[in-house]
């Protein structure tokens, strides 16, 4: 039995720490640069609008190439390009050439880069790590990933404050080159003998199989039916519902509202720590099973506070409303924690090795898709519907997913238990 902890999984988890930490570094301190060089929010949406649609529509292409090339290359190929792109940035701001129609062509490839490199990681995980332990091998993942996520815009601002947009560059440029030299050194066996002869047919025909096979495996049928329902009523929660009711409805303070929106990602950092600990000892069943239930429990008594009944009793924007929710939002951080690690890795378990990357983009495609029709609609209603009516509606419904999922999902989908019986039924009927 290898250890989890060992030369291979360090390499992987340091080059994939480095390569999120420069991504984080960016994401804050080139939308500064650019209201700092343009005061405009068209231009500021327009360039989110950049960072994140290659993002999603380059995940089925990255899905392909993972799964029909070796993956260790690709991630360190995806490091590479990304430290040109951003050296190449620094280079044209020294010889002041940087424009904003060419931040925004890097910016596409970049966010294209991270959406391959991101698929083929996820896909590459249980290969380095044994398949009893990667629960354990992902929460230390899911951590590096939320502790970067928290310190990557922190040092972003403070090194754009302090230096410029130019050692932004500068030193994102060599982190991503750090993180390939690291990753070379992983001693990985490809997944295939040889990388596969992409044409435009194959291509379209293996995302096409990617798709189809969330649907042809019933276990994750169940697990991406919750997640769909839970994505669209939480997300839109989160994004559009708590920042107005925390603003407009209780009346907390710019900087509460920060601590409050950190604790969620604190809550989530805790919890994979938590979960790195506590998975030799919980099964997996278990461990998805306390995660739906407190998820679930939290987020319905969030939505109790914030009827204006409870709130005012508590005297609105109080310092032991705000401790209060503080300490929910931390503990909806640790559940949340718990059930995004659990299905990541039960699907890492029940997807087939040669078509793991293509149905991994695929899960993340629709999960990035259906978000946004979420944040779309609650905003919409928003306008019609109080505030708090709308929020607990949202806890009913992921109430409702969650008895559903416990009561009628099959027992693959909370503890895969190495079904390779499954794999070689799917296989053998392709």
């Amino acid at each position: 039995m290898k250890r989890l902890i060992n030369t291979n999984f360090t390499l992987f988890a340091t080059g994939r720490m480095i390569s999120l930490l420069g991504s984080g570094i960016q994401n804050v301190a080139i939308p500064l640069y650019i209201l700092r060089t343009t005061g405009s929010g068209l231009i500021m949406g327009t360039y989110a609008f950049a960072q994140l649609l290659p993002q999603i529509f380059i995940m089925p292409l990255g899905g392909v190439l993972g799964d029909n090339f070796n993956r260790k290359k690709i991630m360190i190929m995806m490091d590479v390009l990304s430290g040109l792109t951003s050296l190449f940035l620094a280079f044209t701001i020294i010889n002041g050439e940087l424009s904003i129609p060419l931040l925004f062509v890097c910016q596409i490839f970049l966010s294209s880069f991270f959406s391959i490199f991101d698929t083929s990681t996820a896909a590459m995980v249980p290969e380095i790590v044994d398949k009893d332990r990667l629960l354990k091998g992902n929460s230390i993942i899911g951590s590096i990933d939320s502790a970067t996520f928290i310190a990557g815009p922190i040092i972003g601002a403070a090194i754009f404050g302090l230096a410029g947009i130019r050692i932004v560059f500068v030193i994102d440029g060599i982190s991503f080159l750090l993180s390939a030299i690291s990753e070379l050194f992983i001693a990985y066996k490809p997944h295939l003998e040889k990388s596969s002869r992409l044409s435009f047919e194959k291509t379209k025909k293996d995302i096409i199989e990617g798709f189809s096979f969330l649907k042809r495996s019933k276990g994750i049928n169940y697990l991406i039916t919750f997640a769909a329902i839970v994505n669209f009523f939480g997300i839109a929660s989160i994004s559009v519902l708590l920042p107005y009711i925390f603003i407009e409805g209780i009346g907390f303070s710019d900087t509460q509202f920060g601590v409050l929106q950190s604790s969620i990602m604190v809550g989530i950092l805790l919890g994979n720590i938590c979960l790195s600990i506590i998975s030799g000892r919980l099964g997996k069943k278990q461990i998805v099973t306390y995660g739906l239930v407190a998820e679930a429990v939290i987020f319905t008594v969030i939505g109790v506070f914030f009827y204006p009944i409870v709130s005012e009793t508590l005297h609105g924007a109080s310092d032991l409303l705000f401790m209060l929710f503080v300490i929910l939002l931390i503990g909806f951080g640790v559940s949340n924690a718990f059930l995004r690690t659990s299905i990541q890795t039960n699907m890492q378990l029940m997807i087939p090795n040669e078509l793991r990357a293509r149905v991994l983009s695929a899960y993340s495609f629709s999960m990035q898709i259906i978000a946004p029709i979420g944040v779309f609609a609650a905003g919409a209603f928003l306008e019609i519907v109080p505030y708090y009516h709308l929020f607990m509606f949202s806890a009913v419904m992921i109430i409702l997913a969650t008895a559903v999922f416990l009561t009628k999902a099959p027992e693959e989908a909370l503890d895969p238990g190495l079904p390779k019986a499954r794999e070689m039924d799917y296989l053998s009927n392709k």
